[in-house]
């Protein structure tokens, strides 16, 4: 039995004293500071433009508004990411953006100052469902600028 006890008594020499700790909590200011650092980083790497990306929604319900009291452009798409705008004769307006903004305002102008007896104070936009809402915008955007006393602007969207 002896034996057994000189064993134990060498493993105690041997084994390292436990130091205690003085408080239990634990430090999270260095989680906090990587958290905010990333939080900075996505923040600031991040494009927060909505209109780049997505199609028109569908309309659970809408305001009828009759295309002969509006001035209408139709928006169908072309091939690849563009879209051909078109009056309501049929004729397309130009392909290059500079150029399609003037004459969408001159559309536009003519279209409020023809209305015979009938008046014309909105403008409606009608696309095809597969329109992305940054190209649809781009034109709301033209239009607001231009004709900052214009009562509304309505898109609508043909149903599949």
């Amino acid at each position: 039995m002896s034996d057994n006890s000189d064993l134990t008594d060498e493993e105690d020499d041997f084994a390292l004293p436990r130091k205690k700790r003085d408080d239990d909590e634990m430090d999270i200011t260095p989680m906090i500071d990587i958290t905010f650092l990333l939080l900075i980083f996505f923040i600031v790497c991040s494009t927060m433009d909505p209109t780049k990306i997505g199609t028109i929604p569908e309309a659970d319900n809408g305001l009828a508004i009759s295309a002969k009291n509006s001035a209408v452009i139709f928006i169908n798409p072309g091939g690849g990411d563009e879209v051909i705008l078109s009056r309501m004769d049929g004729s397309n307006f130009s392909t290059d953006e500079d150029v399609q903004a003037t004459e969408i305002i001159e559309y536009i102008t003519e279209e409020l100052e023809k209305s015979l007896g009938v008046s014309k104070q909105h403008v409606m936009l009608f696309g095809d469902a597969d329109i992305e809402v940054g190209k649809v915008t781009r034109i709301q955007k033209i239009i607001g600028d231009a004709f900052e006393d214009l009562d509304s602007t309505y898109v609508a969207v043909k149903e599949q």
